[in-house]
């Protein structure tokens, strides 16, 4: 799909707005009502939910390119919550600019409900993880998925790439004790499947490292959009042409 200035220029307005935050910070809270939309520039967060006592389950990473509050104007409140892992940036806009952009530009809107479904397939990925995969196939299962999201957005190079996360964070993720994330990383290390070094993860043989964690790329719909959809997205009207 190649953008027309028009789309472009949209999208550049829509990231206008750009704010620092630090590590530890809530860009969402679950329970509280939806603010702005957020575009994640720069930096890893993690989407939780937490149940009253107090325990957590991390359901997804946000990795730049993401977005947080896509379902504001489906939902009043967030049933989930956003807490960044790095220094971050993002970029704010308005919920009424996602009707906007469904109205004016209806190929963007397409993408965007594209990326909102594969959210959807990841969080569900992780659902079969945490309910039929053993530890060091969730483990296996969760290092290949990063690296292919990270190398989709440049941030992975070689099978290398930075997991700023502590073994708490990963116990919470793979439903795991913390234990057990050390013992399932140390046997990773041993067999020579990733090396660890710092917060630096190198993975030695991806195919291998799959096949451990039953990895199958087909949910991450990594390469690209459906033929179906592309064909849809090129032959949409760009509807900003005739705005007055």
């Amino acid at each position: 799909m190649v953008l027309t200035d028009e789309e472009r220029n949209f999208l550049s307005e829509l990231e206008r707005n750009v704010t620092k935050l630090p590590a530890r910070a809530d860009l969402l809270q679950q329970g509280e009502r939806y603010g702005t939309v957020r575009v994640m520039r720069d930096g890893w967060a993690i989407r939780h939910k937490a149940l009253p006592d107090g325990r957590r389950q991390v359901v997804n990473f946000v990795l730049p390119g993401d977005i947080i509050g896509f379902y504001c104007n489906l939902f009043e409140t967030a049933d989930h919550g956003v807490t960044t892992l790095t220094s971050v940036e993002v970029a704010s806009f308005a919920p009424d600019r996602i009707f906007e952009l469904f109205k004016r530009f209806p190929r963007l809107a397409a993408a965007l409900a594209w990326s909102g479904a594969k959210e959807e397939a990841i969080i569900a990925e992780r659902l079969l993880s945490v309910g039929r995969r053993t530890a060091l196939e969730r483990t296996a299962h969760l290092i290949v998925e990063l690296l292919k999201r990270l190398s989709l957005v440049g941030l992975a190079d070689g099978g290398r790439f930075i997991l700023p996360v502590t073994q708490e964070i990963l116990a919470d993720a793979l439903g795991l004790s913390i234990v057990h994330i050390n013992r399932t990383l140390r046997r990773l290390r041993d067999i020579g499947l990733i090396e660890v070094a710092g917060q630096q993860i190198t993975v030695n043989d991806d195919k291998q490292l799959s096949s451990v964690g039953q990895f199958d790329e087909l949910y991450l719909h990594l390469i690209r959009a459906p033929k179906r959809l592309e064909h849809a997205l090129d032959q949409a009207p760009d509807r900003s042409r005739a705005m007055p």
